[in-house]
Formats: C-alpha cells, structure tokens, sequence
C-alpha cells in the first residue's frame, strides 16, 4: 500500500505537470500546422507569462488571478507582435527564413531579460499560498487534499481546472465556430483556404496569438510548481518537453499533442524519481524519448503523414 502511494504521487504530478507541457505543445502544434514552421520563440511566451505574473504580484501588488491574467496577456500580445513584424513580413519567404526568424526573437529576449532583470531567481507565487478557504471556513489546506493516500496541492488542482477548461473552450472554437473551422481548414490547405475568400493574415494572427495565449498561461501554470524561475526559463526549462510532446503526439495533431504532454511529464517525473542522485536525468529521459519516437515512429502517435 505504501509503495503504491509513493509511486502514485509522481504520477499525479507527472500528469498534471505534463498537461501543461501540453497545453505549450498545443500551441507549437497550432503554428506547425497552419505553416510548416517550427516555433523556436514559443519558450519566450512561456518566460512573458512567469515574468508578467511576478510583476502584477510582486511590483503591482495585483491580487494573484489579476496578476495571472497580466502574465496570460503578455504572452497573448508576445505572440501577436511576432507574427506581425517578424512571420508576416517573411511569408513568402522559405520556411527555414522564418525559422531562423523565431530563434533569432528568442536569442535576442533572453539577454534582454539578463539585462533588466538580471542573473538572478525571481519566486513564482502559488495561487492558494494558505490553502482556499470560504466564508472564513477552509475547504483545501495548503498542502491539498488527500485522495487515496496522493497529496494534491492546490497548485496541482488549478492546473488540472485550468486545462480542462481550456481544453473545452478549444474543442468548442475550433469544432462549432466558423473561425475556428476556417483556421482548421486553412491549416490543412491554405491555398484552397485563399481561393474561398479565407484571410489568412487573420488566421495567421488568430493561430500566433492563441500559441501566444497558450505559451503564457503555461508560464502562469508551470512556475510556481518549480517555486522559481530565471530569464530564459521557458526556453531553457519548458521548449524542449513541450516539442518533445508535440513530436510524440503528432506535429499535426492538437489532441496528441495533449497526449505527449502528459507521457513527457510521466517520463520526466518517474526519471527524476527513480534517479534522485543523477544530476539531469529528467532532462536526459526527455532527450532519449524524443530520439526513439523519431526513429521508430516519426508521425507520432497521433499525427499524419504530411
């Protein structure tokens, strides 16, 4: 029973952890598809979310959702200048332009992050510091609730709601909105999307400013479960385990993208479990998963062949 529990609350976290990778991978996912372009500059939107939350709390004195909200706009309109001064002016240009393009913005933010906010660790606040309480009466302490033995903060619980949400709001705008189908429809082939009269520079601003959207709330979700986070956080912590769970899923494929978050997480967590004393492991595993699904099976779990 004690084995069972002590295996069981790594898994929770590797779960919830990872869906939060996802919830970034969903984003590269969204750009891969609408333009066959790898997004190097997705883990800066990650950074803006954890920077813009610290500065609503710990500047701004923002009650934390207020504070979040700030961290998810800075990411949202990261996203949206990207695409305005950087993608569409290459458009017509080779993919690999715009590449370099992404991973130049990210080269140039993290020194710029250096530069105004220094070599240093900056604290992620939590949302429930002292637990939830209503009505003066407290329904979750700090530590979470208990199920099954499996301790679940209430950092863990925000993350689990949020993605659900999420996760319902995406499923409803991409399958019952004529936006949201269009952009779907555009992805897929954007030179019949223009012959029917699709703008594809609105679809194009709508998919970077929901990777922006989406990488932002990540940096919200996922900082405070490391307490910490320094410049170029979410390039250097995140990128890799979110493009890892894109690969995994599928390059083309949103829900397998959600589903390679979570095995990342898995996989990440249980490597840091079972090697406590080897510096990096977790980092490692991610690595070694991504290099054995490109070689036994390139698509994906859920993609297509392109």
């Amino acid at each position: 029973m004690i084995l069972g529990v002590a295996l069981a609350q790594p898994a929770v976290f590797g779960i919830v952890n990872g869906a939060a990778f996802g919830l970034v991978a969903i984003g590269l996912v969204m750009i891969y598809k609408s333009s066959r372009v790898f997004n190097f500059a997705a883990g800066e939107f990650v950074t803006l979310g954890a920077f813009g939350a610290y500065i609503g709390v710990k500047i701004l004195g923002l009650p934390y959702f207020l504070a979040a909200v700030l961290g998810i706009a800075a990411g949202t309109a990261f996203g949206l200048v990207t695409e305005r001064l950087v993608v569409r002016p290459l458009a017509d240009r080779p993919k690999v332009t715009v590449l370099v393009a992404t991973a130049a913005i990210a080269t140039i933010a993290i020194p710029l992050e250096l530069m105004i906010g220094g070599v240093k660790t900056f604290p992620a606040r939590p949302a429930f510091q002292n637990g939830v309480s209503v009505a003066g009466v407290k329904i979750i302490s700090r530590l979470g609730p208990s199920v099954f033995g499996v301790r679940v903060s209430p950092q863990l619980l925000l993350i689990m709601v949020s993605l659900i949400a999420i996760g319902v709001i995406l499923v409803w705008f991409f399958g019952r909105t004529d936006l949201g189908l269009a952009t779907l429809a555009t992805s897929q082939e954007p030179t019949a999307g223009r012959l029917v009269g699709i703008r594809l520079n609105r679809i194009s601003m709508l998919t970077w400013g929901t990777a922006g959207f989406l990488g932002g709330m990540g940096g919200v979700l996922l900082a405070p479960v490391t307490a910490t986070f320094t410049a170029g956080y979410g390039t250097v912590g995140v990128l890799i385990s979110a493009f890892t769970a894109a690969v995994v899923g599928g390059m083309t494929s949103i829900p397998g993208a959600f589903l390679g978050g979570i095995l990342v997480g898995l996989v990440q967590t249980y490597a840091q479990f079972d090697l406590t004393k080897v510096t990096g492991a977790s980092s490692v595993a991610v690595l070694v998963m991504l290099v054995a699904v490109l070689l036994i099976r390139p698509t994906g779990i859920l993609g297509k062949e392109a």
